[in-house]
């Protein structure tokens, strides 16, 4: 026998690693040739000592690979346990959106107005957003009311987050970033952790009013700046720099409400848990 068919042998019957050289050369022998056996005792015990060899360097080789399967699923297990440990990056934000410009023969509140009368279809005017433990506030706009750039910036933003608050974001503004996305197919996560302040605010509270600008007025933080339809006109009409700037300050503002509501908010609401990527 050679050292390959030894090495072949102890690769397909590990159990022979701990036996005897002998064991081994007999399991051997019975499926050697009888040319191949060895004649002599000097023949014998050179073949004991090839197995020998090669049962210590494959003991060894095998130690190797436990302690570097057993490192692997230890550095594993740390980095889990670090990840699940270190401070979650819980991002603020808040948009403001166009409303669809549509052909109409009338006003008033009863209205049925059909999809095909849409001449432009609704679009996200301004995205803003501020970090926890972060002062700056943040803002993208649209290009001449196409979202598209802006969408892409957003994206990658909110997709880097651990957990996300808005206020009645569950089913308005996360609502509006996904169908925006998919209108210029855009990746976005399929699912955030959220918190929204209005869900927090009807589940654990009895406050008159759940907007923001009542919350915020009734927790001594302040309200909302006010705001007029005017200014909606300006920017989707007018395309005017000024009520677009206005816009802006009124969305940051609302994101600076919103964090400063939410943390009083949260001391009284229940814990959520949240799976995290790892």
């Amino acid at each position: 026998m050679n050292k390959r068919d030894i090495e072949n042998f102890l690769l397909a019957k590990k159990g022979y690693l701990k036996k005897s050289p002998l064991k081994v050369a007999k399991a051997l022998w019975r499926t050697s040739s009888k040319q191949l056996l060895p004649k002599t005792r000097e023949g014998i015990n050179k073949e004991l000592e090839l197995i020998k060899s090669v049962q210590v360097d494959m003991r060894k080789a095998k130690v190797i690979q436990s302690t570097t399967e057993d490192n692997f699923f230890l550095d594993a297990y740390l980095q889990v346990v670090e990840e699940r440990n270190r401070p979650k990056r819980r991002l603020f934000f808040d948009i403001e959106v166009s409303p669809n410009i549509v052909l109409s023969w009338s006003v008033g509140y009863e209205l049925d107005i059909p999809h095909d009368n849409i001449v432009q279809e609704r679009a996200i005017i301004c995205i803003c957003w501020k970090w926890e433990g972060d002062s700056k506030i943040h803002s993208l706009q649209w290009n001449k009311g196409c979202d598209k750039d802006m969408l892409q910036k957003f994206a990658k933003v909110i997709d880097s987050a651990d957990e996300v608050v808005t206020q009645n974001g569950d089913s308005f503004d996360i609502k509006w970033l996904r169908t925006r996305c998919i209108f210029h197919r855009i990746p976005l996560s399929v699912k955030f952790n959220s918190y929204d302040t209005l869900k927090m605010a009807k589940a654990s509270f009895r406050f008159n009013s759940n907007k923001l600008d009542y919350m915020g007025k009734f927790l001594g933080i302040g309200g909302k700046i006010k705001t007029e339809p005017d200014l909606w006109k300006n920017i989707l009409l007018n395309n005017d720099k000024k009520s677009l700037g206005d816009m802006i300050t009124y969305c940051k503002m609302d994101v600076q409400r919103l964090e400063e509501v939410f943390q009083q908010l949260k001391s009284y609401s229940p814990t959520k848990k949240f799976k995290y990527k790892i």
